[in-house]
């Protein structure tokens, strides 16, 4: 049957012949503990985990502290499926990859708002400060029939930070490079509603990040500053206003591959809100938003390079309806309608365009059975249209026993640097389109819970780089980007969290097959294997975390591969009073030679001092 057949066969199997292994229970009995957990992602409304089908992995704010991580992707490259890539330390450019999937397939959200560049297809995760986030939900799979667009290997959303009324935090932090951070937070009361306002600044002088040029030695620094709002209104039993805004801004020192020389920099200003109205009644929900954003980042390059600065814009408008009604019977239905435009910075044939989609969900239980239809049309101006699908069903064996079987298809569309680029563009282009089967079985007990989930994605019309069959006037061969690729990627993944002597853990793995159709080689950038074992412990106002990370070699192209890696952090916090907390943190422990992009270094061994104040 070849080799891809029995390797899933093998995985699947797999799954039926574990007999202790763990997530999400549905019902209640004393030796159940049911998980409280609520996401939105999933459907855009309020669910419990026992409620979804698809895999989500939630990290609250607690965790965030005690993480104290200098990046987004420092938390994310905690999860099973999530894998990260580095151009050097916490500001520099970085790609998160989820279940082996592109960067530029997964969809990145901010408070419901989507982020990043139309003319790369990415978002810059780095620009955005862990200080102003409350809690990340990381949706596992296709989803684009639910948000549309780019959600082929699964959805990152953000949620920054809500206080309530009186609540108030100040913080400081001192460590490696020269880093310095200060915070700051409040809740302010209005009414029947509140706000959080919440402030951070953080300044690095940085490390040589790039150890390929002798022309680029020198230290890569950064700053950042981060603003947020968040707040609501009652406006009478049903009736809710809505708001929140997120600011960033900064300025990021780096290393060109290229060795052009010179104090490469870039300026960047982001910014992001969102108005809305929700109404709620006992079986109807429906929430109007009207939101905009921008991705804005100014590049200055050597005095060798012809041009040394170049600009780069995204601004985005949106328009979501989205309305769940409680039928009843177990029977409910989603559904509403997203308009966005996107317009483009540059000397493009075409600058902005617009996106319709509209999504219909019903979701129905029967006792111990669980079923899940979505579908969604989506309208991609000058480009093409899409119709992407989910369906799932869960079946619960007992209180402690799930199995989920789920498919979908997803889509991105073609970047505007794809399509429009001045003398390179492709404007006949066609969306890249994928098709994913999943098997997920869940386990909970007590404080024991896990998963292990095996999924196969086939990803057809990549966009890459092909050769015109045209020369150009001096000879050479003209390149543009095309639909040439296909990609196949087979996986599974595990994790399970537990308390044994007093002691938590988290153990996380994910094993990866990936191929390359075009080339018949793996997919560059990923690791076969991954492994992610945390241990925590709490005694009186101590507590202790130590997160180990096993990152195994990645293929990097022309039959070369980057080595395997094993990375050690550990931290410890003491609560000197109810409201003062001093944490120190330790990253990198035992001082690895960290390479996930050639030529880039890691930090190295970091420190970090820092101390709170919370009124919360």
């Amino acid at each position: 049957m070849g080799t891809k057949p029995s390797k899933i066969a093998l995985l699947i199997s797999g799954v039926f012949s574990l007999t202790a292994l763990p997530t999400v229970a549905a019902e209640s009995n004393q030796d159940v503990t049911i998980d409280e957990t609520i996401t939105v992602t999933g459907t855009r409304f309020d669910r419990s985990t026992e409620q979804q089908l698809t895999v989500i992995n939630t990290i609250e704010r607690s965790e965030i502290e005690r993480l104290n991580p200098k990046s987004i992707v420092d938390v994310l490259e905690n999860l099973p499926g999530v894998s990260v890539t580095r151009n050097g330390g916490a500001a520099q450019a970085s790609s998160v990859s989820i279940r082996g999937t592109s960067s530029d397939h997964a969809l990145i959200i901010v408070d419901g708002v989507k982020i990043g560049s139309a003319t790369l297809g990415t978002a810059n995760l780095s620009t955005i400060s862990p200080e102003n986030i409350e809690r990340i939900e990381v949706l596992k799979g296709p989803r684009a029939s639910v948000w549309g667009s780019d959600a082929i290997g699964g959805v990152i959303q953000i949620f920054t930070r809500q206080l309530k009324s009186d609540e108030w935090y100040v913080g400081a932090e001192y460590g490696s490079n020269d880093y310095v951070r200060g915070s700051a937070g409040i809740g302010l009361e209005h009414g029947q509603g509140s706000s959080t306002l919440a402030i951070n600044h953080e300044r690095s002088n940085g490390y040589d990040v790039y150890n390929g040029v002798e022309a680029e030695n020198d230290a890569d620094g950064y700053d950042r500053t981060s603003l947020s709002v968040k707040g609501s209104q009652s406006l009478n039993e049903q009736w809710q206003a809505l708001w929140n805004g997120q600011y960033d801004k900064g300025n990021t020192q780096y290393d060109d591959i290229y060795g052009f020389g010179g104090d490469d920099e870039f300026d960047f200003a982001n910014y992001l809100w969102t108005l809305g109205t929700q109404y709620s009644a006992e079986h109807f929900n429906s929430k109007l938003t009207i939101s905009q954003s921008r991705d804005y980042n100014e590049y200055f390059r050597g005095d060798s390079v012809a041009v040394n600065v170049s600009e780069f814009e995204t601004k985005r408008k949106q328009v979501n309806w989205s309305n769940q009604y409680l039928v009843g019977n177990g029977l409910n239905l989603s559904g509403g309608i997203d308009w966005s435009n996107e317009a483009v910075l540059g000397d493009y044939a075409q600058t902005d365009r617009d996106l319709v989609g509209v999504y219909l969900l019903a979701e129905k239980q029967w006792d111990k059975l669980l079923a899940e239809v979505a579908v969604r049309y989506d309208d991609v101006e000058s480009v093409d249209s899409e119709t992407t699908y989910n369906l799932g069903l869960a079946y619960q064996f007992d209180a402690q026993w799930r199995l989920a079987v789920t498919t979908g298809t997803a889509f991105k569309a073609p970047t505007f640097n794809d399509l429009y680029y001045p003398n390179l563009g492709s404007p006949d282009l066609l969306s890249e389109t994928s098709e994913n089967y999943d098997i997920t079985l869940n386990y909970q007990r007590n404080d024991v819970q896990a998963y292990i989930s095996v999924f196969k994605n086939d990803i057809e019309n990549l966009i890459d780089w092909a050769w015109t069959g045209e020369l150009d006037s001096n000879g050479y061969p003209i390149w543009k980007p095309a639909n040439i690729s296909d990609a196949e990627i087979l996986g599974a993944e595990f994790f399970t969290k537990f308390s044994l002597f007093g002691l938590e853990h988290q153990l996380a793995y994910t094993y990866l097959d990936t191929e390359d159709k075009a080339t018949e080689e793996k997919l560059t950038g990923r690791s076969e294997n991954e492994v992610n074992y945390s241990l925590s412990y709490r005694w009186n106002d101590f507590d202790l975390l130590a997160n180990y990370h096993y990152q195994g070699k990645r293929y990097a192209g022309y039959k070369q591969y980057l080595d395997a890696y094993h990375q050690l952090d550990l931290g410890v916090g003491y609560q000197v009073s109810d409201n003062w907390q001093l944490r120190l943190k330790a990253n990198n422990v035992f001082d690895e030679d960290i390479v996930s992009v050639t030529n880039y270094n890691s930090p190295g061994r970091e420190l970090f001092f820092s101390v709170s104040y919370s009124a919360l």
